[in-house]
């Protein structure tokens, strides 16, 4: 039961995200987050609750539809019971709820109001068409204004970037989620009856595969400005040849790449602040 309920939560998913969001202190810090480490934690793990509560509870507004294009999950497989599932969202709300009044009331108002929108998204998202690919959009790029309620800015070069990734977030959450709605059409269709025919649309299937190239030519500004050095250049090479690679594949595949594409161009800024210095 143990791990059903720690599958529900797609570590895979929250947890790089709230590992991001640490990078993103990093860089809001100049590296140095020894003065708020105490925050620091109470924020992460307010965050990863939280983004791991809105996973469990997508499952359980989406289980009729995981049936047909998700059938492993563990509710549609029948291995986790509705209700013990949403026990478990509201034990990880109220817990990402409770570490997030520790961390003062800038930060408690902004987590609250992401986790607002969470939920939302999970209950009334296969009514706003292609709108909830936006929602989704600005949901992962809230985590920069987040960082900044933490603490305070040190002014360095790597400040800068903070300016730059949430263009490049943006860019690639939402094509990456425009191509999950293409993968997820067929239940999606046949649960809740409507219209989706958008992603049928051949410039539906163009503008997402757009923007996540545009997303990952975004990541060369920081070198081209002078705000990361060379192992981030790299990084960012990477990430840019995996973007243009998943125009090529199919949805279920294209997303693979993204993911890789957002996860290394996390722990490429990381590795080169950390290496190179702020």
């Amino acid at each position: 039961m143990i791990i059903a309920l720690l599958r529900l939560m797609r570590l895979y998913y929250s947890l790089p995200l709230a590992v991001g969001y640490i990078v993103i202190l990093s860089y809001l810090t100049g590296g140095n987050l020894a003065p708020v480490l105490d925050k620091v934690v109470l924020s992460f793990f307010s965050l990863l609750a939280i983004i791991s509560a809105s996973y469990v509870f997508n499952d359980i507004c989406d289980i009729e539809i995981d049936k047909i294009n998700c059938t492993q999950r563990m509710l549609a497989a029948g291995r986790v019971k509705r209700q013990t599932a949403f026990i478990w969202s509201m034990v990880l709300l109220v817990t990402g709820m409770i570490l997030g009044g520790f961390c003062g009331l800038p930060f408690f108002l902004v987590i609250a109001s992401i986790a607002g929108m969470l939920v939302c998204y999970d209950m009334f998202s296969k009514r706003m068409g292609v709108f909830k690919d936006v929602l989704v959009a600005i949901l992962m790029t809230s985590l920069y204004p987040l960082a900044f309620t933490l603490t305070e800015s040190t002014q360095t070069p790597r400040l800068s970037v903070l300016y730059i990734h949430p263009v490049w977030l943006f860019l690639s959450s939402l094509g990456y989620e425009m191509l999950k709605d293409l993968r997820d059409m067929k239940g999606d269709s046949q649960v809740h009856g409507q219209d989706f025919n958008y992603c049928k649309d051949k410039r539906f299937v163009i503008i997402s595969r757009v923007l996540v190239v545009a997303g990952s030519l975004v990541t060369l500004l920081p070198f081209i400005l002078g705000y990361c050095k060379h192992i981030y250049l790299a990084i960012s090479i990477v990430a840019i040849i995996l973007a243009i690679a998943s125009t090529f594949q199919k949805p279920s595949v294209a997303i693979r790449y993204i993911y890789t594409d957002i996860f290394i161009i996390t722990a490429g800024s990381m590795a080169d602040l950390l290496v190179l210095g702020p």
